[in-house]
């Protein structure tokens, strides 16, 4: 569970490759991670959170 948001709950995504010829092959999506510190609970914590979430929790 470690590719995994902490905030949200996002993980990874399937989909696939498309090749010119139209052929299809199957991929992973992975969230884009990274390490930050957030205020949850009123204490300053060290999370694994997507870049969505910290973006939202700037704009608050």
């Amino acid at each position: 569970m470690s590719r995994v948001c902490e905030v949200c709950g996002k993980g990874k995504m399937g989909g696939h490759n498309v090749s010119h010829s139209n052929r299809k092959s199957n991929r992973t999506y992975e969230v884009n991670l990274q390490k930050t510190t957030m205020v949850v609970d009123g204490k300053e914590k060290t999370v694994k959170a997507c870049t969505k979430c910290i973006k939202t929790a700037k704009k608050a």
